[in-house]
């Protein structure tokens, strides 16, 4: 930013005028009487120099500089190009001249002051003369006393230091300028770094969650959109060989690492806020957790917004969770649903109660727990966000390990410090962070293992083709392998050629 704003403030300056600035000092001394100035001189001197300063600048005497010399100005031109300042230690005018042309500047800064020197005395010998001729007219023969008073202001006015060539200009100020813009955009950008850094203050890159959080990175997954996979968000089961299903068996292969020594088979996925898609995490990561030929069981804990029997052919709401934690007569056999995949079960949430924190914390979900884990070899609980509602600290207590899932784009950074804090003080064994709905371009890395079913946002079958040939989903084969083939070809023709002569 300060480059730029920098390089705009050397451009605004490049094309203007220059302005030159010549200036002469006239020095002003009221004297009474004798030839050493007293102190109501000395005040009476600065009183003149502000009134010459006046007279400087006036049309009238302007006019009679154009008439006078041969400045080559008009009055509106002359009138605007000169400038007074007045001093008072000791009492001075300054008369500075400014114009595009230097030569022009000096030349008229000292015509300028020679004849204010000499408008001044014109101006006094006139005042003399009509003061004789009014004595006359009335008989008065006695006026020496007022004569020399006027006769001691014709001296009053001296060129103390004429004006010289000025050797630079003093508009524009190119340096003062740049360095203006330059540290103008350092402020520009330093507030927009920080306003930027409180708006989209997010997490987004895994390297940061050890350092800022203390938690470790379980992967991450790329934003899908209708035209990859199905709505249905089962990326998994339908696109397997994609490289999105690709990301959930690295976070199954993480997750048993994490847990690697340990006896958990209990797990709850949550996030920090709502839509930031942990029942989505969840689906996918039970099925390539099945797929490993484990039993998994996924609990809808989110009784305010179930959301998991939508996921899977089990489009049955009730009974559920809550109805067997609110009857007591109510087995897991009849809340415990199969699904359309092999080795994944689900209990659905059931009817929507008005005590889903109590019913959570009562024996009768421990007891749930207990008879699942002996069914399945994993329960996976999905439960409500973490900062919304005080259901997950509830379940968390009760199970192996948690898991935070979090959206890259979104999430802030407060929220999830707070959503880890609040699990903590619940003692659960925090797994890891999965960091979701990333956009693909904001990484410079991809999938560089070489899988020849995965390029940018598209993914390839193994299908079988004549020439052995891995091709894509349709047949066809892929578009960046088919110059290596058409060279391929030509080359086997050549050689085939050969072999016949």
């Amino acid at each position: 930013m300060p480059i730029v704003t920098g390089g705009l403030g050397w451009l605004l300056v490049k094309n203007q005028e220059r302005i030159y600035e010549a200036s002469a000092t006239l020095l002003v001394q009221q004297r009474r009487s004798g030839f050493s100035p007293g102190i109501s001189d000395f005040n009476l001197s600065e009183q003149l120099a502000v009134t010459y300063g006046t007279l400087v600048a006036s049309s009238p005497f302007l006019k009679q500089v154009i008439e006078n010399t041969d400045v080559p100005l008009s009055l509106g031109t002359l009138k605007g190009m000169v400038r007074t300042e007045t001093g008072d230690r000791p009492p001075t005018v300054t008369i500075s001249v400014q114009h595009t042309d230097p030569e022009l500047t000096y030349t008229t800064a000292n015509v300028v002051a020679e004849e204010f020197i000499g408008y001044v005395v014109k101006q006094r010998l006139v005042e003399i003369a009509n003061l004789q001729a009014a004595a006359a007219a009335q008989g008065l023969t006695n006026i020496q006393d007022l004569v020399a008073a006027q006769w001691s202001l014709i001296d009053s006015i001296t060129l103390l230091e004429p004006a010289s060539r000025p050797g630079s200009p003093i508009l524009p100020r190119t340096r003062y300028n740049v360095t203006l813009a330059v540290l103008l955009g350092g402020v520009l950008g330093l507030v927009g770094t920080l306003l930027l850094g409180s708006m989209r203050d997010t997490v987004r890159n895994p390297d940061e969650l050890r350092r800022r959080f203390g938690v470790t990175s379980l992967g991450t997954v790329f934003r899908w959109t209708s035209q990859d996979v199905e709505e249905d968000e089962l990326v998994v089961w339908k696109a397997p060989a994609s490289g999105y299903a690709e990301s959930f068996r690295q976070i199954r292969t993480n997750i048993q690492f994490a847990t690697a020594g340990q006896q958990c088979k209990v797990y709850l996925v949550t996030s920090p806020g709502p839509g930031e898609g942990k029942t989505t995490v969840l689906s996918n990561l039970a099925i390539t957790m099945a797929q490993t030929g484990r039993r998994i069981v996924i609990v809808d804990c989110d009784l305010r917004r179930p959301a998991i029997h939508r996921r899977f052919a089990a489009k049955v709401r009730e009974p559920g969770l809550s109805s067997f934690l609110a009857d007591e007569n109510m087995t897991v056999s009849d809340v415990l649903l199969s699904t359309q995949l092999e080795g994944v079960s689900v209990v659905p949430g059931g009817p929507i109660p008005p005590n889903p924190s109590e019913l959570l914390s009562s024996p009768r979900m421990s007891t749930l727990l207990g008879q699942l884990t002996d069914l399945a070899d994993l329960v996976l609980l999905d439960t409500p966000p973490v900062l919304m509602v005080a259901d997950t600290p509830v379940v968390a207590a009760q199970v192996d390990g948690a898991i935070v899932v979090v959206d890259g784009l979104n999430t802030k950074s407060s929220s999830l410090r707070a959503a880890l804090e609040t699990l903590y003080n619940t003692q659960v064994n925090v797994l890891g962070v999965v960091l979701n709905k990333l956009k693909r371009v904001r990484f410079g890395y991809g999938y560089g293992y070489g899988y020849p079913y995965y390029y940018d946002s598209y993914y390839y079958q193994y299908t079988s083709s004549p020439d052995g040939e891995k091709a894509t989903a349709n047949g066809a084969v892929a578009f960046y392998k088919r110059p290596v083939n058409w060279l391929r070809s030509v080359l086997g023709r050549s050689t085939s050629s050969s072999d016949r002569s």
